[in-house]
């Protein structure tokens, strides 16, 4: 599964569903540096922001996720990636009947576009965070009971079956990986996602952070280009499994992040603690010890320097707030 290298065929196209986005952008590069020809599709069209040469290389399509367009753009894809959300663990309890149908249901309309399209593979990002629920033991492997508690972990799994029925049902192909809290520069901070990026940015910017509950919870945290590295070595994978979790393997509670930031910084991190809420699980770890053993693929960007990075960029005012 590895791209054409004559020079009289063409070149497999991937297609990435939400391909503008923070993890979606720096896929498709990736993409675009292993001589693929990339595709990104996603609501907001082509990525905002200073236009990067780059750029140039992919095809743009601006439609939602399910819909006509979509379908039409997978058309010739020999690979389709899908990153897209319509919502986040912290929003999706709001209106569950809009989290089914814009992920589950937009979900299932691309399946069946891929399979009529003869699409090789699909690679889906699912949440290690929330799929599993309140964990029963650290770090969690991937026979793990699966009881999401917020809407989001639910549309997550749900996907996750309907790749697995449609796997057995057709010929599409598919690899999911339970992805744990990522985390990297350009991440938007104004969404309520993303510890790392949000208090780094605050911090620097003199900014109070805002602490759910008393700042034990713990979580495993993921810089996004060992993410993308993982897609890349899932999409050539020819081994037996179909799932697995990506993260570093290391709980890192939310008060170390902190004083990991302070001492980097060099100067006091305002926090305010605020009540805990009901969708956030207390500790989540993943075992990531059959991605190291099947897929050859390690996490290489540990948080301390990862931390380094999200500070320097939000001192030059590259990370967004």
């Amino acid at each position: 599964m590895h791209p054409q290298t004559n020079s009289m065929s063409k070149a497999p196209i991937c297609v990435v569903l939400g391909g503008s986005g923070f993890l979606g952008q720096r896929l498709c590069l990736s993409l675009l540096d292993k001589g693929f020809r990339v595709r990104a599709i996603s609501r907001s069209g082509a990525p905002k922001g200073r236009p990067e040469p780059w750029w140039r290389s992919v095809e743009w399509v601006t439609a939602p996720i399910g819909s006509e367009p979509c379908a039409r753009a997978l058309q010739s894809a020999d690979f389709v990636f899908h990153l897209a959300s319509t919502t986040l663990p912290s929003t999706s309890d709001t209106n569950i009947s809009y989290d089914l149908e814009s992920n589950v249901v937009a979900t299932v309309r691309v399946l069946e576009a891929a399979a009529s399209a003869g699409v090789r593979r699909m690679l889906f990002v699912s949440s290690g965070g929330t799929v599993y629920g309140r964990a029963q033991q650290c770090p969690i492997s991937e026979d793990h009971p699966t009881n999401p508690i917020c809407s989001y972990g639910i549309h997550k799994l749900a996907i996750e079956k309907y790749l697995q029925l449609f796997g057995s049902q057709t010929r599409l192909d598919s690899i999911i990986l339970r992805v744990s809290n990522m985390y990297g520069e350009s991440q938007d901070c104004n969404r309520p996602l993303g510890a790392v990026a949000h208090f780094t940015t605050r911090a620097v910017n003199g900014i109070p952070i805002e602490i759910w509950g008393d700042g034990t919870t713990t979580r495993d945290y993921i810089h996004v280009d060992d993410v993308v590295h993982a897609l890349g070595k899932a999409v050539s994978y020819e081994g037996a499994e179909r799932l697995f979790n990506i993260g570093s393997g290391r709980g890192v509670s939310l008060n170390q992040l902190v004083a990991m930031l302070q001492q980097r910084l060099a100067k006091p991190v305002t926090v305010n603690y605020r009540p805990p809420r009901g969708f956030d699980v207390f500790e989540n770890v993943l075992d990531i010890t059959r991605a190291k053993n099947e897929l050859s693929w390690v996490p290489e960007v540990v948080l301390e320097c990862g931390l380094e990075r999200l500070i320097r960029a939000a001192q030059a005012g590259l990370a967004r707030i």
